[in-house]
């Protein structure tokens, strides 16, 4: 996949207009008490009920915008935000000078967490739904568990309750090319932790927008341009988010915190999901949210998404998987929307089929695998 050029700009325009931040292009940007320059988009009234979506590794707001124009067209009464997280997009690095030697140290969901209460109390939000996708579903986990007043909501996209040693992260990123050849190539040049903490992908293997396109920000199903456009933002990210927030979700572990869960809760699953599997990662997850319910009184709702098992090694992605706000982001934005109003999501399933203009996502009304806790 080539590196994105003017889809940039075509993308701003997935993102509808709004009062303050509205272009993924011109964010606003917020000084936290954390330390952390946040920028953020938004739309929506500010006087709405907030929506904030939370980008996983290495993203963007850019990869909740299809989805959150899908959800804002839904319900043009929500104040919905997307920030760039610590050290991602055009928020600013962790600030700790003790940093660029242990770079897990500054990006523990815990921290990320904080941000995301100081931004909420920046713009004077009270409570918020909060949605995760990935690592940012984790960043939920923990802002539902450490300020549950600050959360209405949780939806997790794409989530796990224990990413320890997961080894899509630790063994085809972290230990290569992250801490293999990129990190070897920028140390034989003479490069410190803190030159590394700073150094970009690109800095060290001028080709590594190829690997990141062929190997990490690659989606059959997601809009083409959209996967364009998030590329050489992934290639800006400095080698120390990389290296940070990686060490931090292999070392985060939720399984016993989820019984304390107290906000409702809405679990989207894509069957093709290969980062966070059926086994034994939602399994797991299932059951460690089921204390939680029966303990809480709370709503837990897991929905899957598609219906093919994962593909063997080697071959493409058949139905949807691990990028669903990518993949099906008017469904998932349904679900939301679904959700905010009744406390469930629909009951349709969302799958892939063949087209005559390529592979479509296809409804079948009242046809999805839904488990309903407790």
């Amino acid at each position: 996949m080539p590196a994105a050029g003017g889809a940039a700009l075509l993308l701003a325009a997935v993102l509808p207009a709004a009062a303050a931040c509205g272009s993924l292009e011109e964010k606003c940007f917020l000084d936290l008490p954390t330390g952390i320059r946040m920028a953020y988009v938004e739309t929506g009234p500010a006087d709405g009920p907030a929506v904030i979506l939370l980008h996983g590794l290495t993203d963007t707001a850019r990869s909740w915008s299809p989805a959150m124009a899908a959800l804002h067209a839904r319900e043009p009464r929500l104040h919905i935000l997307a920030p760039d997280q610590r050290g991602h997009g055009a928020s600013s690095m962790p600030p700790g000078s003790g940093c660029p030697a242990d770079p897990k140290s500054c990006f523990t969901p815990r921290l990320f967490a904080d941000d995301l209460a100081a931004f909420m109390d920046g713009l004077k939000i009270a409570r918020a739904t909060v949605a995760g996708h990935s690592m940012g579903s984790i960043v939920a986990q923990e802002m539902a568990l450490d300020h549950p007043e600050r959360v209405e909501r949780v939806v997790l996209v794409a989530t796990t309750g224990r990413a320890r040693d997961n080894p899509a992260i630790r063994d085809g990123v972290l230990r290569d090319p992250v801490l293999g050849r990129w990190q070897a190539a920028l140390q034989a040049r003479g490069a410190g932790p803190q030159a590394v903490w700073n150094a970009t992908p690109t800095d060290a293997d001028p080709n590594a927008q190829n690997w990141i396109a062929w190997h990490w920000d690659v989606d059959p199903l997601a809009d083409p341009a959209l996967v364009k456009a998030i590329v050489p933002e992934t290639a800006a990210t400095r080698l120390g988010t990389w290296i940070g927030a990686s060490e931090a979700l292999l070392d985060t572990d939720n399984t016993a915190r989820l019984a304390e869960f107290k906000v409702p809760a809405l679990i989207l699953w894509g069957a093709q999901d290969t980062i966070f599997p059926h086994e034994p990662d939602q399994v797991a997850l299932i059951e460690d949210l089921r204390k939680a319910a029966l303990t809480n009184a709370i709503p837990v709702i897991w929905k899957q998404y598609g219906i093919d098992p994962p593909p063997k090694p080697g071959q493409p992605a058949s139905d949807l998987g691990h990028n669903l706000p990518w993949e099906a982001p008017d469904e998932v934005a349904t679900d939301m929307a679904s959700f905010i109003h009744t406390g469930k999501p629909t009951p349709d399933l969302y799958r892939t089929v063949d087209g005559a203009g390529g592979r479509t996502v296809r409804t079948e009304p009242g046809s999805a695998m839904i488990v309903t806790l407790p």
